[in-house]
């Protein structure tokens, strides 16, 4: 998790979160190991780098959603790691990001959902 940080673009803060990796030991998803996802957001949208198969790293699962077409930041909170999942107002596909730290993931899902209200 990085804290809200200047881009060089001039967009403003960015937040950074990446699925933990003591997490895919302990699910035995040897691909997230190796491939954590990374969720990241700034004013303009939010964006997820997952890697689907470990033998296969140059295809991975690239997406971005302009924070123009959120419709709702889910954040479902486990025992130890949450999850967050991001729909846009089209309805399909959300974004889905599964073994995140706590405290890090409610600072993500607080920070989108003020970029969203404001």
């Amino acid at each position: 998790m990085s804290l809200p940080q200047n881009t060089p673009g001039g967009v403003g803060p960015t937040i950074a979160i990446t699925s933990s990796r003591l997490w895919a030991i302990f699910k035995l998803r040897f691909t997230k190991l190796i491939f954590p996802s990374h969720l990241s957001a700034d004013r303009l949208g939010i964006s997820l780098v997952k890697v689907n198969f470990w033998l296969t790293p140059w295809i991975r699962q690239d997406e971005h959603l302009p924070m123009s077409h959120l419709a709702e930041v889910t954040h479902e909170r486990g025992m130890i790691w949450d999850s967050i999942s991001i729909e846009s107002s089209g309805g399909l596909n959300p974004l889905t990001v599964e073994g995140l730290p706590k405290s890090a993931a409610q600072r993500f899902v607080t920070q989108v959902r003020n970029w969203m209200n404001g």
